[in-house]
């Protein structure tokens, strides 16, 4: 992206640069206001460098010593009593580093190590406003220190002891540091002193402190908790004898031994359930049996009918009946060996054939007399079954009914169980809490003790420096900006037009008051001893035209907002500068009140008044330029400029010269500008270089536009070259001093 001119940076419209370009602009005039401001942000740097300097003189130099103390947490959490199940509570070992670094910068450790090191005992040290003013002279030091003891009386008694204490306290707290390392459970103890050996005594008293109070605290919670136990076992005893009283008496009053916990195994049932099995188990029996003989009742009745005979196993309880089976099978295989060998009409087939039947006959009686043995056997069956089932509807019932009391006995011994086993815990928490108190490892170790080191900790003279450079720029570049921000007057071309006013007509450098004196003596006057105010005249008189002799008389207004501002001598300095090139000039000083000029009367122009210049042959002026007064002031109440009389002068002149000056009154104080304004040709306001504000410049234009008067142009005055070029401004004047020898060999001082 093309970067926008340097020169354009500096003198633009904002319509003609874009938003890049204005950035730049403001980026520009930034540096350009620090720069023109160098001077006072190098002596506020300067002042704040002599202030870190001052305060590394008046600061007292202060050493650190460090020591470094290991915890064990892991015997911390040992020492804490735990259950039968284990830590009921898990700390976090970040928070228990965190917790003993608070610990050590506590009160009461405080407390402890001023009385070891006897601090409260000493004077205390004195305070930033006594050390303040013990820099004061006498004369002033003792009224202050007088006003402060009576606005702070000091107490006296235990109450000055406890005073002085507690400033202890607080001054030991202010200088200690206390930082941790939560991965290794380190904790750093670091103490700020005026002495090395003072700050490493008190590290390392604090730390020793910290271990003996460590130590003190865990045997008194040792012999705390041991004492707590002990009422703790007695209590519990006392609980135990009591429940296992009240077990015994309620099996007395309700014979229950055991109440019912329905275990798998018989032990775990009580005397009650063990008969109700039992029970069960025979009815159960007794019902199978029952189921036995009711199937083999009807199996030997079915037999029976049928004719057949019943089967051994049906008739176990009958060994007859196995018996002349056996008979029968035998008589059975003979009847029919002997039918087959001799013949079914043999009188031995007939014996065999009478013997079988005999049996037959006798199995057919046994069979029957089964039938009833085994009515018999069923019907005992039946009646231990009955038997069984109301021996067990009676124990169920027993059973129910005993039910409330096993619960209260369920819960009775219940309670005895739990209190055995808190018994049981605490005296293991008893011997456990011995054992802490007698070989307890310690839960803290001094890993690092504090040495003197001779090497100052603050003030560091390197980063006060830097803090003082840093901060002596930044206050600096800010009252910079801020002095630029101020309404510093007219200081450039640009300034006129930021104000929206007319165009600048130019720039007159400043001159010696010699040679200011000189220009209002035209005999004396030597224009060539000043060539950068002359040709800054003559670009004013350019600029609106007052050269050209092509034109009429010219009337021209030169005016400005307050008194003092360079118009008296921008009037004379024009009217000799357009004297010598030959132009005829009426300059007319219309400033009331002047004391230092005699008044004269303006007279009245004719061709044969002295005070007419008269032309010669060749065209030429005698006369060159008149010079006229204004005599009446404004006490007098006079309005000179808008009386008939002034108008017929201005009508005369303007016959004979061909340019009249008028040097009107302030704007912001007269009236009388604001009348010649518009009788005149050309007005012409003169501001002064960095004195007259650019409000009271913007007042001034306002009040003549509001009034009808149009300002032509604005000419800045007693510009200060030098000042000039320090602030780097582009416009008219940064030219006079750049080609400074130009105007030099013009003038006939440099080399040709």
């Amino acid at each position: 992206m093309d970067s926008t001119p340097y020169a354009m940076l500096l003198d633009h419209k904002p319509s003609d640069v874009s938003l890049a370009g204005h950035r730049e602009r403001i980026a520009a005039n930034t540096f350009m206001s620090i720069w023109r401001r160098r001077y006072v942000i190098v002596l506020v740097v300067l002042l704040a460098l002599g202030a870190a300097v001052a305060t590394l003189l008046l600061m007292p130099r202060t050493y650190s010593s460090e020591a470094v103390i290991q915890l064990e947490l892991a015997h911390r959490a040992s020492a804490r009593p735990t259950s039968a199940s284990g830590p009921t509570v898990v700390l976090d070992p970040s928070a228990l580093v965190q917790n003993e670094a608070r610990i050590l910068r506590g009160r009461p450790l405080m407390r402890s190590v001023v009385e070891e090191l006897g601090l409260a005992e000493q004077p205390p040290a004195p305070g930033r406003l006594a050390t303040l003013i013990s820099y004061l002279p006498s004369e002033m030091a003792d009224p202050i220190t007088q006003l402060v003891e009576r606005l702070q009386p000091s107490p006296g008694g235990p109450e000055a002891a406890e005073l002085r204490r507690e400033q202890a306290i607080r001054d030991i707290v202010s200088r200690l540091s206390v930082s941790t390392d939560n991965r290794s459970y380190l904790v750093s103890i670091s103490y700020r002193a005026d002495d090395p050996e003072v700050a490493a005594r008190v590290a390392n008293v604090v730390a020793e402190t910290y271990l003996r109070r460590e130590v003190l605290e865990r045997r008194e919670s040792a012999e705390r908790r041991t004492a707590w136990i002990d009422e703790q076992i007695q209590q519990t005893s006392g609980d135990l004898e009591r429940v296992r009283a009240e077990i015994a008496e309620f099996r007395q009053r309700t014979n229950i031994l055991e109440p019912g916990r329905g275990g798998a195994a018989g032990d775990a049932e009580n005397v009650a359930q063990q008969q109700l099995r039992t029970l069960t188990s025979q009815l159960n029996a007794a019902i199978l049996a029952r189921m036995n003989e009711e199937r083999r009742l009807s199996r030997v009745q079915e037999i029976v009918a049928a004719g057949g005979t019943p089967s051994a196993s049906d008739v176990q309880g009958q060994p007859l009946i196995g018996a002349l089976l056996e008979r029968e099978l035998v008589a059975r295989r003979d009847l029919g060996q002997l039918q087959t060998r001799l013949g079914s009409q043999h009188p031995r087939v007939a014996e065999a054939a009478a013997g079988l039947g005999e049996v037959r006959s006798r199995l057919a009686a046994e069979s029957r007399r089964a039938i009833e043995i085994a009515r018999a056997d069923l019907a005992a069956a039946q009646r231990t079954e009955a038997d069984l089932t109301a021996s067990l509807q009676r124990l169920q019932r027993e059973m129910i009914e005993a039910k409330p009391d096993e619960t209260a006995l369920q819960a009775l011994q219940a309670g005895a169980q739990e209190t055995q086993e808190r018994l049981a815990a605490l005296v293991r928490n008893r011997q456990q809490a011995l054992a802490d108190a007698a070989i307890a490892p310690p839960s803290a170790f001094l890993v690092m003790p504090a040495e003197p080191v001779r090497a100052a900790t603050s003030p560091r003279p390197a980063i006060v420096m830097l803090i003082g450079l840093a901060g002596g720029g930044i206050l600096g570049i800010g009252l910079g900006l801020l002095l630029e921000r101020r309404d510093l007057g007219v200081r450039t071309s640009s300034d006129i037009e930021e104000a929206g006013g007319p165009r600048c007509l130019g720039m007159v450098p400043s001159l010696p008051s010699r040679e200011v004196a000189a220009i209002a003596n035209e005999a004396s006057y030597n224009a060539a001893a000043m060539p950068m105010f002359r040709e800054a005249i003559r670009s004013v008189g350019a600029s609106v035209g007052l050269f050209d002799a092509a034109r009429g008389c010219r009337l021209v207004l030169v005016t400005s907002a307050m008194p003092g501002e360079g118009k008296s001598t921008v009037c004379a300095a024009l009217a000799c500068a357009l004297g010598s090139s030959g132009r005829r000039v009426m300059l007319i000083d219309g400033v009331p009140g002047r004391p230092d000029v005699q008044p004269v009367e303006p007279a009245a122009f004719s061709n044969g008044s002295e005070v007419v210049p008269a032309r010669q042959d060749d065209g030429t002026a005698q006369n060159a330029m008149v010079v006229i007064r204004r005599r009446a002031s404004l006490r007098a109440g006079a309005d000179v400029f808008g009386t008939d009389r002034f108008r017929a002068l201005i009508e005369e002149a303007s016959k004979q010269f061909d340019v009249i000056i008028i040097e009107g009154a302030p704007v912001m104080l007269v009236a009388d500008s604001l009348v010649l304004g518009r009788l005149v040709d050309t007005v012409i306001q003169v501001v002064r270089w960095s004195d007259t504000k650019k409000s009271i410049l913007n007042a001034s234009l306002k009040r003549m536009r509001d009034h009808g008067v149009a300002v032509d142009g604005i000419v800045v005055t007693r510009v200060n070259l030098r000042r000039h070029a320090a602030l780097r401004f582009m416009d008219q004047c940064s030219f006079y001093v750049k080609e400074r020898r130009f105007y030099e060999r013009l003038a006939g001082k440099g080399r040709a």
